[in-house]
């Protein structure tokens, strides 16, 4: 391809332009990255979660022949089984209590009490501690209109349940995990704590918008999702399958995402394939099957002597490491 990029100064750009100020102020950006028979996948994943850590984002991976990337609703749960939901809950409760004026040196092991902690830290009666940190969740968790209702009612619910570390909360914050994740057997479960809605088709998408802002409220300065698309675009005989329909619906899905950019806060998209994406064997499988992504995507236009780091679309190669 010779109007490609070496990986190394595409990965460069990233860092200055997106990584190190627009990502952390709240920005979002979809992606998408053709590579050559020179660059593995795994290579440009690896890269892209190297340079996520070093600039303080959270990094997802979704490989198209273990997902059904097709499926928003599946998006989501692959998405959410790689989130380290204890550990936010954490940062936010921590951010939560110092927000009130409480000290707090540092986050309570496991089974460990907030309001116990914070009570003893700073010299305060254990009553006045819960019921000001369960009027801040309230305030700052339940009723922040960023997330979609079931989505903050399940944050409110893990939250409440670390501040007080009862024997049955970890059982309620094991169930909202599993509702997350897709793995919950029974909605009817959930009705005590008042979530009454499977994650699905029609509103996984405002739950994944949800979950973005968590994580920034969490204290992470964004979330970097990088999908593997070549399994879909160029099926394998292992890993899931893609009809065309369902690769239309993939498409669709991408196009959507590219149209409420708006709605992922301090989020980068970057869709991962090969070649293949661009049709050159003609076999209507790539961006050429899909009329209303490849308007979106494709740079019909370009300067093949200079490659535009800055494009939607991008190709890649290895080059000089």
């Amino acid at each position: 391809m010779t109007d490609s990029l070496p990986i190394h100064d595409w990965l460069k750009y990233l860092g200055e332009e997106y990584y190190k100020e627009y990502i952390p102020s709240g920005g979002a950006a979809i992606k998408f990255v053709i590579v050559d028979e020179t660059l593995p996948i795994q290579e440009v994943r690896n890269s892209l979660f190297d340079l996520a850590n070093q600039h303080g984002l959270a990094p997802i991976f979704l490989d198209s022949s273990m997902t059904k990337v097709h499926m928003i609703d599946k998006v989501f749960s692959a998405c959410a089984s790689q989130v380290p939901w204890d550990r936010l809950t954490d940062f936010v409760l921590k951010k939560l209590a110092n927000d009130e004026g409480f000290y707090l040196t540092q986050i309570p092991q496991t089974g460990q009490s907030y309001i116990e902690s914070i009570a003893s830290e700073n010299d305060l009666d254990m009553d006045m501690v819960r019921k000001r940190l369960v009027l801040r969740i309230q305030s700052d968790v339940f009723k922040d209109k960023a997330m979609v209702r079931d989505f903050r009612i399940a944050m409110t619910h893990l939250c409440q349940g670390r501040l007080s570390a009862l024997p049955g909360n970890a059982e309620d914050s094991t169930l909202i995990q599993d509702w997350l994740t897709g793995r919950i057997e029974r909605m009817g479960l959930l009705r005590p704590l008042s979530i009454f809605n499977k994650i699905n088709r029609a509103n996984a998408r405002q739950h994944l918008e949800s979950l973005f802002h968590w994580i920034r409220k969490a204290g992470i300065l964004g979330t970097l999702v990088a999908i593997d698309l070549s399994n879909a675009v160029q099926p394998s005989a292992n890993g899931e399958k893609y009809s065309r329909s369902s690769l239309l619906d993939l498409y669709e899905m991408l196009r959507q995402f590219i149209d409420g950019v708006s709605g992922l806060e301090a989020t980068m998209i970057v869709a991962i394939s090969g070649v293949q994406m661009l049709d050159p064997d003609g076999k209507q499988r790539g961006l050429m099957a899909y009329q209303a992504l490849r308007n979106r995507v494709y740079d019909e236009v370009r300067d093949r002597s200079h490659p535009n780091p800055a494009g939607t679309l991008v190709r890649l190669f290895k080059g000089a490491s």
